[in-house]
């Protein structure tokens, strides 16, 4: 596989990316608690700093509830859209469910779990599927066992929380680690890239529809000690300047709430999604698609093998990107384009690293190239 790519913007501009997607890209945290379950703030609070921190959409999940959804509802909160799922939450395999008004029981199968969910029509995510608790600070693994089963739309390919308590190895580590909410984080996990990774292969192969990777805060700003030695464990705005996942839109949000809940479940259904470190940089505008001839088709697309299919990408700040075929780097470049034959089928996605030390800024989600098939 070759690649070709510009090392400035000014030779960035004498490259011609006629098929770049025209999309509307906004800034989602999704994952957060609040006192409806264990979270330590009130929705009304959290939406403040949510605007605090210039977030777009915020999408609420507590544990086995969607009370936020009726106190104080889904809807615009100034720049902020409120928008109401819920974390179904058995003893492990926990669940994200998103755009549906009921949740199934945590005493369910997990099998039935995901599919009422996909049944009254939502989307449901795997939380931080290989968690692994930690004994000292007493916490369980919530880690995904119910491996076999299939029918969610996709996998927490980075959580903070999860990963952030799964590298304190002691009280000293404990205590740095609460000063640094970054400690330990420069990239998602290994073995979280690697189960996306065998996911959407095994979803290609069987011909479904992709795995979709998000990232999640997992956000409780949980208040240990009282009175004058109370301190939160990463208050909300903290966990809000970590992962989020930006969404790829057809159209603008326009502030009608039922119109816009349909465009970032379209995004967030399709796979138009990245996975963003946003500690390390917010600029907005990353491109990423497939294109043959005349034809072009966004991330997260099933893309036929053609003559000269390239997958091509756009950041908006220059980057060192690796080149991921079926969970195997096959490429590297620097700079603000990618430009990258595609020869053969499978899974391809691509990662985009900043700074000195090369750390992981964007993952978004794959495209899924297909073999021509006789008729």
């Amino acid at each position: 596989m070759n690649s070709e790519f510009g090392m400035s913007r000014a030779n960035a501009e004498t490259i011609e990316f006629k098929r770049a997607p025209l999309w509307f890209e906004y800034s989602v945290v999704l994952h957060v608690h609040s006192r409806y379950s264990d979270g330590s703030g009130s929705v009304l609070d959290i939406l403040e700093d949510a605007q605090a921190s210039h977030i777009d959409v915020l999408l609420l999940t507590d544990h086995d509830t969607r009370k936020g959804a009726e106190d104080p509802g889904e809807g615009y909160y100034g720049r902020t859209l409120l928008l109401v799922g819920g974390e179904i939450t058995p003893p492990q395999n926990h669940l994200l469910a998103f755009f549906t008004r009921e949740l199934p029981s945590a005493q369910e199968s997990w099998a039935e779990i995901v599919n009422q969910v996909s049944r009254h029509g939502g989307l449901s995510f795997v939380a931080h599927p290989n968690d692994l608790g930690n004994r000292i600070l007493r916490l369980p693994s919530y880690r995904w066992t119910e491996r076999e089963i299939r029918g969610f739309t996709g996998l927490e390919i980075w959580n903070h929380l999860s990963h952030w308590s799964n590298g304190v190895k002691g009280v000293i580590s404990a205590f740095r680690s609460l000063l640094n909410p970054w400690k330990g984080l420069e990239h998602p996990r290994a073995e979280d890239l690697a189960l996306w990774d065998q996911l959407a292969q095994e979803a290609l192969t069987q011909d479904n529809k992709g795995v979709v990777g998000i990232g999640g805060t997992d956000a409780h700003a949980v208040v240990i000690g009282r009175g004058w030695f109370a301190f939160k464990v990463f208050p909300y705005r903290v966990s809000f300047g970590t992962i989020r996942t930006q969404v790829y839109l057809t159209e603008p949000l326009n502030r009608d709430v039922t119109h816009d809940r349909g465009l970032i479940k379209d995004a967030l259904g399709q796979g138009r999604c990245a996975v963003m470190a946003y500690h390390y940089g917010s600029e907005r505008g990353f491109r990423l698609w497939a294109e043959s001839g005349k034809h072009s088709w966004p991330m997260g697309s099933q893309v036929p093998l053609e003559p000269n299919l390239r997958l091509k990408a756009i950041s908006p700040v220059p980057v060192s990107w690796g080149v991921f075929h079926n969970g195997t780097q096959v490429s590297t470049a620097t700079g603000y384009l990618l430009d990258t034959l595609v020869e053969y089928p499978g899974v391809y996605r691509v990662e985009l690293y900043r700074g000195k030390r090369q750390r992981g800024w964007l993952y978004p989600n794959p495209v899924y190239v297909v073999a021509n098939r006789a008729d």
